[in-house]
């Protein structure tokens, strides 16, 4: 007699829905989660993956562009950030005003933590609403642009010191590697096109969703009892 165990009709077969991958979410979807990510974990492998993948499918996408920048507005990665939301706001990537005010939003709040702009009363620590008067800031042009300079001037453009921002953030996440260095120097990342996807990289496409899921669902929680 055979066994009859393991055995089930085709249609059980047919009918198990497949568990979501990575690979299967789109720009909106990532960007989502990479901010979930900021907000619970901060500067996270995870969500540079994630900022990487959205980028990778949309480079245009505002909300990508938002978390790439938070994403490297820490010591030493700065500049990047800057260059990444002044390439958002260049009129280089097509923005509807919401997001054009996020962005630019963010540009104001970051000028102020990074020291080169100043509320006219001295205060060091502001409330939210101070940053709705930009009237009571004063601003340092010309050392923002010497702090911007940095990365623009040796990648050639504030289009390249953008891609480096993505490079950075590929190398970060281990989903991206020069193909010849193990550590690659700053010119490296600032010029060169020799980078490749890791072998990470697939594996990690095809890993499911169900992290990401449970994190978006215990904030969603988290806002609902207030």
């Amino acid at each position: 007699m055979s066994d009859l165990s393991d055995w089930c009709p085709p249609f059980a077969h047919a009918s198990q829905t497949p568990m979501p991958r990575i690979a299967d979410l789109n720009a909106d979807q990532l960007a989502h989660h990479a901010l979930n990510i900021f907000i619970a974990q901060g500067r996270h492998v995870e969500g540079a993956r994630v900022i990487y993948r959205a980028l990778q499918l949309d480079p245009h996408h505002p909300g990508a562009l938002r978390c790439l920048s938070d994403f490297l507005a820490h010591e030493g990665t700065e500049p990047f950030a800057a260059a990444t939301l002044e390439h958002a706001l260049s009129g280089a990537v097509p923005l509807n005003d919401d997001a054009r005010r996020m962005l630019d939003d963010l540009r104001f709040l970051d000028i102020w933590s990074w020291g080169f702009s100043r509320h006219v009363s001295g205060e060091a620590n502001l409330s939210g609403e101070a940053f709705k008067q930009r009237e009571d800031f004063v601003f340092d042009g010309p050392a923002y642009a010497a702090f911007l300079n940095t990365v623009t001037e040796p990648a050639g453009s504030l289009q390249g010191a953008f891609q480096a921002a993505i490079r950075i953030c590929g190398l970060m996440s281990g989903l991206l590697r020069h193909a010849e260095k193990d550590n690659p120097a700053f010119d490296d990342v600032l010029r060169s096109s020799a980078f490749v996807e890791t072998e990470a990289y697939p594996a990690w496409l095809a890993s499911p969703t169900d992290e990401l899921d449970a994190l978006d669902q215990a904030i969603q929680a988290q806002r609902q009892a207030g």
